[in-house]
């Protein structure tokens, strides 16, 4: 009997009822597990925004960010499912992910409870900093108590916690198969040649050069949304690469103050922001809050939205250490400004694609797939003095994320151009390949 079939009954027991003096027992009726999936999703989203807190606390990279929001949010998926009738296990559809673990039949379940034990177990397996394990592990047993608070009883608690683990410990082995260890110790190989990317700060070295062999989660392969390859390395003002580098250094002599707000809007350094794929999941979060959505729509839109962040980035960086460009700040000093420099500071690693548009355009399709177009604030940035943005959707917001990348200096219009349909490839992968809404709905 597999755990996610809206077909399995869960049976009470015969209770022994006194009638007419008599003793006589009665076989109550068949029921489901109590469905949660209509309640608010409160419980995603505060998890959600701890993990984003977390993040940026511990100054994770946007790669590791991607992983963490991924493997998270299908555990939390996971861990609900069975309060969620209309929803079906990402089990078996995920590259290295076979069945979860099954419901024991005839027995409560409280999947808030699942729920707080799976992320309690699992986070701080995630997460290195005792601060950030802490914080996952009160967390864990702050929801739990509450649960108990709320009348549910000691051996349903304890039946769901156990539960719970299971589902942390499957999550867990499943991520420990991906190549993580073997990624993060691929080292940079400097070139000589004029088109490879070089340190554009003094001790700078090369941001994960790797992460392209980590298993994607539902794209074939890394090079399956393989953008065009970039202009070839010249220097003569006609050619492609060199119009490339001048539309980005007169890009930054023409900047309106909005221009230059937007390129620090998302700029999402790594310490000051939960990074690009945090603050596309901060807006999924403040937007599923801000709509009251329920609870099943919630983590169904959590969980894609970080498997779709995930594959962006494995896709990208795969591409990034391929084709190996340099950065516009290094050709624009070496042949039209020695004295140029950007306007937000320019990361540790190859240029092409751009990260921001390629995970932008994934996010925000998915987000389109899953909760419509309409306009939306995005309060990510209000805490650290960048006010708040209004746009008119998801696609709106990944153009202006996209373009903000040119603004600030970073990246040539070709890494953009090209990033946003890589993400769109990506998302179209993981919406096509990955069934999470059973047939009857």
């Amino acid at each position: 009997m597999q755990l996610h079939s809206f077909a399995i009954a869960v049976f009470l027991s015969a209770t022994l009822i006194l009638t007419s003096g008599c003793d006589e027992a009665l076989d109550a009726p068949p029921r489901h597990p109590t469905p949660i999936g209509e309640d608010r999703g409160d419980v995603v989203v505060s998890w959600m925004d701890l993990t984003l807190d977390r993040v940026q606390a511990d100054g994770l990279t946007p790669p590791q960010t991607s992983r963490i929001l991924a493997y998270s949010g299908v555990a939390l998926y996971e861990a609900l499912l069975g309060g969620m009738p209309r929803q079906q296990s990402f089990g078996g559809q995920l590259a290295g992910l076979g069945e979860l673990p099954a419901l024991e039949p005839g027995v409560d379940y409280d999947f808030y409870t699942v729920a707080h034990a799976t992320m309690g177990h699992l986070m701080p397996l995630l997460f290195v900093s005792d601060e950030s394990r802490r914080a996952f592990k009160d967390f864990a047993e702050e929801g739990m108590q509450q649960r108990a608070e709320a009348g549910v009883s000691a051996d349903v608690r304890e039946r769901s916690r156990a539960y719970g683990v299971l589902v942390a410990e499957v999550i867990d082995a499943w991520a420990y198969g991906d190549g993580y260890d073997d990624a993060m110790a691929v080292t940079y190989e400097f070139s000589d040649e004029p088109h490879a990317w070089r340190p554009t700060a003094e001790g700078m070295q090369a941001l994960l050069p790797g992460w392209g062999r980590i298993r994607p989660f539902a794209l074939p392969a890394a090079n399956a949304c393989a953008p065009p390859p970039p202009p070839a390395f010249e220097t003569l003002p006609h050619s492609a690469l060199y119009r490339q580098a001048l539309a980005v250094w007169n890009a930054s002599r023409t900047l309106t103050p909005d221009q230059e707000h937007i390129a620090n809007f998302w700029a999402d350094n790594v310490g000051a922001s939960p990074t690009p794929p945090g603050h596309w999941m901060r807006i999924a979060a403040q937007v599923l809050a801000d709509r009251h959505e329920r609870l099943d729509r919630s983590a169904e839109t959590v969980a894609l939205l970080g498997l779709v962040q995930a594959d962006a980035f494995i896709s990208c960086w795969d591409e990034k250490y391929r084709s190996n460009l340099l950065r516009p700040v290094t050709y624009i000093r070496d042949h039209i400004d020695e004295d140029w420099t950007s306007l937000v500071s320019t990361p540790p690693f190859p240029e092409y694609t751009s990260g921001h548009s390629n995970a932008s355009a994934a996010a925000a399709r998915v987000l389109t797939e899953q909760l419509g177009a309409f306009p939306f604030a995005d309060r990510t940035h209000q805490s650290q003095g960048l006010g708040v943005r209004h746009f008119d959707d998801f696609q709106h917001a990944a153009q202006e994320a996209a373009i903000s990348r040119l603004y600030g200096g970073i990246h040539y219009p070709i890494g953009i151009d090209y990033g946003m349909p890589q993400g769109e490839c990506v998302a179209g992968h993981l919406l096509e390949g990955v069934e999470t809404r059973r047939m009857s709905e």
